[in-house]
């Protein structure tokens, strides 16, 4: 994909903020339509060396041409900041950030397809107390089960990176790795409905977003 398609972005989700009636955009409140600063191409590189891959090449033309993070659909995008364990996506000047994620997780195998199934088996393994002599050997049990439970239902966020918030615990996540590299997903777990594919990438994703705001307030 061409770097084109970001030309005149900035200015355009910029002067939305002007418009009357912007807070009244799903998610305004969240981001105020402000954009963090572009990074360099040496910023991107040191992500990228983190990350262990390029960026998804929208994504990459994004952050150099329109912004680090800021303004976007839910209540805005994450932002890729280095810190003391390495770059992160933070929630730099939003009021409702989505959750943390780290550039070596996010470079790591995407694999929520596979363990959504693998959790469902799990979950129809579940340790019944009656099926257990006393309270302790089931407790134990369960104990186990749950810690591999908890630790399966976090590896389904490796390999992408929380970009949105929704809100009520619903996420927007970018995947990083694998065939699905450079899609959009949906963190839709609150619902007990996995993690889903969007079926866009990120510039359809974000521009669609744009294009809809500039539809609601008359631009």
């Amino acid at each position: 994909m061409s770097d084109d398609v970001w030309t005149g972005v900035r200015e355009r989700v910029l002067r939305l903020a002007e418009q009357p009636g912007a807070d009244e955009i799903f998610g305004a409140r969240g981001h105020g339509f402000r954009l963090g600063s572009v990074m360099s191409e040496e910023q991107l590189q040191a992500l990228e060396s983190d990350l262990g891959s390029e960026l998804p090449a929208p994504y990459r033309g994004f952050l150099l041409q329109v912004g680090r993070g800021g303004a976007g659909p839910g209540y805005g995008l994450m932002t890729p900041a280095p810190g003391d364990d390495g770059w992160q996506w933070i929630g730099s000047g939003l009021k409702y950030p989505a959750q943390q994620t780290a550039a070596e997780f996010a470079g790591r195998p995407f694999a929520a397809e596979k363990l959504q199934g693998e959790l469902t088996a799990l979950e129809a393994q579940e340790p019944a107390p009656e099926a257990f002599a006393d309270d302790d050997e089931f407790r134990r049990a369960h104990a186990a089960w749950d810690a591999q439970y908890e630790e399966m239902y976090d590896d389904q966020e490796a390999g992408a990176v929380f970009l949105s918030e929704q809100g009520c615990g619903y996420a927007w996540l970018l995947v990083m790795t694998g065939p699905h590299r450079g899609a959009v997903w949906e963190d839709m777990r609150p619902a007990d409905r996995g993690i889903k594919p969007s079926g866009h990438g990120f510039d359809h994703w974000y521009l669609s977003w744009l294009e809809r705001a500039e539809r609601w307030l008359g631009t």
